[in-house]
């Protein structure tokens, strides 16, 4: 258990003492003592745990903030109600200034990057978008998407980026990873493991794609939209996937 710091301490007496200040003078309704200390308590806590030591980062990392990967997206939550967690990236690292000196390309060492700030985010328990990544390395939100799709496809490595793991927005590539998994004969264990998904979404695309796979021996896409209930889009990118050998 890490010991607190002295001024860490004096930090988290102070904040707490302003809270049950504050909480007196404007907010007399939350009445009782006991109650008060409880919810300044609460409070500190809250912000002790969105807080780091900007003294703690190395050489090249800065702090960010990530949509908590536990946070599942559902109707009527936007940005401003979004759970955020504050995360430690790595901007530069020595691989990439080994990368440099040996000749690598700039577009190799953004690949990494790109990858390296994803993987990042998860393993501290949140998630970055292709916006966020665009934004830290100064690049288009399209470059971004674009190496990423080619490393997935090349790799055949599912990258954790909140489109994939939330399932919002189209992010069709994790889909037809999952797909290609399946049809190469793994089980759908197996699946969500190797591509950092839920059992439940895997099951999800397939069937999807099994039901289009029937229905397309006789129907135009339009058809088996209509009748599944699917955006045409989405049906004819499941049978993209259908006809890719």
């Amino acid at each position: 258990m890490k010991v607190p710091t002295m001024i860490e301490t004096k930090v988290t007496s102070s904040l707490k003492g302003s809270v049950l200040d504050l909480i007196q003078k404007d907010y007399q309704f939350i009445a009782g003592e006991k109650i008060q200390e409880m919810f300044a308590t609460d409070v500190v806590d809250l912000v002790n745990s969105c807080y780091k030591d900007p003294w703690k980062l190395d050489v090249g990392q800065i702090l960010w903030f990530g949509v908590k990967a536990s946070e599942k997206p559902n109707y009527g939550k936007n940005s401003k109600n979004t759970s955020l967690t504050p995360i430690v990236l790595t901007l530069i690292s020595k691989d990439d200034l080994e990368m440099k000196n040996a000749g690598y390309s700039d577009r190799e060492i953004r690949e990494k990057k790109i990858v390296r700030l994803f993987k990042e985010a998860y393993g501290q328990g949140a998630l970055l978008t292709h916006s966020d990544v665009a934004f830290l390395l100064h690049v288009s939100t399209g470059m971004v998407s674009k190496q990423l799709k080619e490393y997935m496809e090349r790799t055949g490595e599912v990258v954790p980026t909140r489109g994939i793991i939330h399932d919002i927005g189209r992010a069709m590539t994790h889909k037809k990873i999952i797909l290609e998994l399946y049809k190469k004969g793994y089980q759908t264990p197996e699946i969500a493991r190797m591509t950092n998904h839920t059992v439940e979404a895997c099951d999800r695309y397939i069937k999807a794609y099994k039901k289009v796979e029937k229905l397309n021996r006789t129907m135009k896409s339009e058809e088996i939209a209509q009748i599944l209930g699917m955006g045409k889009s989405l049906v004819d990118e499941y049978i993209r996937i259908l006809n890719e050998e």
